[in-house]
């Protein structure tokens, strides 16, 4: 996907503040301990304009390339599904990506989510894995 302007980046963060003063969940920011610098995003998010089901919960993160293969989203991602069965009531959880993202795709599997299906969302063609209770 391509990076975002700045305008677009500031009214990202103005939904994921959204997000957790009105579902109780968003994304978290990833950030460089020595620089101080924003490095991506991980966590969960609740997608009320997914097309397939209703508002579920996504499992998701955005890293900046020199920031891959260091196990940031997948500890991520298991911090975020833990707190998915202890906190939330949704029956499923879900994580989206565009199908040549096998990175990630990976990175679902680890956390033991399966592949679902795929959509046509935000104007990009993407797959869905999911796990549920």
């Amino acid at each position: 996907m391509p990076p975002h302007d700045l305008d677009a980046i500031r009214a990202q963060v103005e939904r994921f503040r959204r997000g957790w003063a009105e579902d109780g969940v968003s994304q978290w920011a990833a950030v460089d301990p020595e620089s101080e610098r924003l490095v991506g995003r991980l966590g969960m998010m609740r997608h009320h304009d997914w097309p397939v089901e209703p508002s579920p919960v996504e499992v998701g993160w955005v890293l900046d390339e020199r920031w891959w293969g260091r196990g940031l989203a997948t500890e991520a991602g298991r911090i975020s599904t833990e707190l998915w069965r202890e906190h939330l009531p949704d029956e499923r959880l879900i994580s989206i990506t565009v199908p040549e993202n096998r990175r990630s795709r990976a990175v679902m599997e680890r956390l033991g989510l399966t592949y679902r299906g795929t959509a046509h969302w935000h104007g990009y063609d993407v797959i869905w894995y999911a796990i549920d209770r």
